[in-house]
């Protein structure tokens, strides 16, 4: 494996810094994993497994953390090798709700979790071997949902093959019941014809 190893002096740590996504994949589920902090991988690779494969070098996730926590947080992804900014991170968490973690020609985009949807996929995500670790993944419905909130032209593609590929299996009671609710919401009504769409796909290939 291609990896470069570095001697943290203060810590006396080994620290990894990647250079491969499957490592760079495999280091961020080990830091999540080992600081106990809930997370659901749902953008980037994340479609690969439970959607179509896609050719990306990021990762999307959504952690259940405080604000307040990120920086001890960030510090210990700095101990792993991830190249953080701890001041401009702890500005754009506040900014934002967000933080990023790069390591080499990779990164992860990190969204703290604050609406009812995605606690709702907290009590839903699901254990899928992703590189060599087993990580927590958004279930499809919600990876659907989480597409069509945004609703870009490649988030909409997404959506398809998700349901493509889960045709007949997807909850779609669920589906349409928080389409409706983001929807009210939003004052939107783009929003709920969007899972329709997908769903539609899914009803077309089964009587294909």
């Amino acid at each position: 494996m291609l990896q470069r190893f570095l001697l943290d002096a203060n810590q006396g740590e080994v620290i990894v810094a990647v250079n491969r996504l499957d490592e760079f994949c495999e280091t961020a589920t080990d830091l999540f994993e080992g600081s106990k902090v809930r997370y659901l991988i749902v953008e980037g690779v994340a479609v690969s497994p439970i959607g179509e494969p896609r050719m990306t070098q990021d990762i999307g996730l959504i952690a259940s953390i405080q604000k307040e926590d990120v920086r001890r947080f960030l510090e210990a992804a700095s101990q792993r090798g991830f190249e953080s900014d701890i001041e401009k991170e702890s500005e754009r968490v506040e900014r934002t709700g967000t933080f990023v973690l790069k390591s080499g020609f990779f990164r992860a985009d990190v969204i703290i979790a604050s609406i009812p949807l995605e606690e709702s996929a907290f009590g839903r995500s699901q254990r899928v071997r992703f590189m060599n670790r087993m990580a927590s993944f958004a279930s499809p419905e919600e990876l659907v949902l989480f597409k069509i909130i945004v609703g870009r032209d490649n988030d909409m593609f997404d959506a398809k093959s998700i349901a493509i590929r889960h045709k007949g299996r997807l909850d779609r009671a669920y589906l349409e019941k928080w389409a409706q609710t983001i929807t009210d919401e939003a004052e939107d009504m783009a929003i709920w014809r969007r899972p329709m769409g997908a769903l539609e796909e899914e009803e077309r290939l089964e009587w294909d």
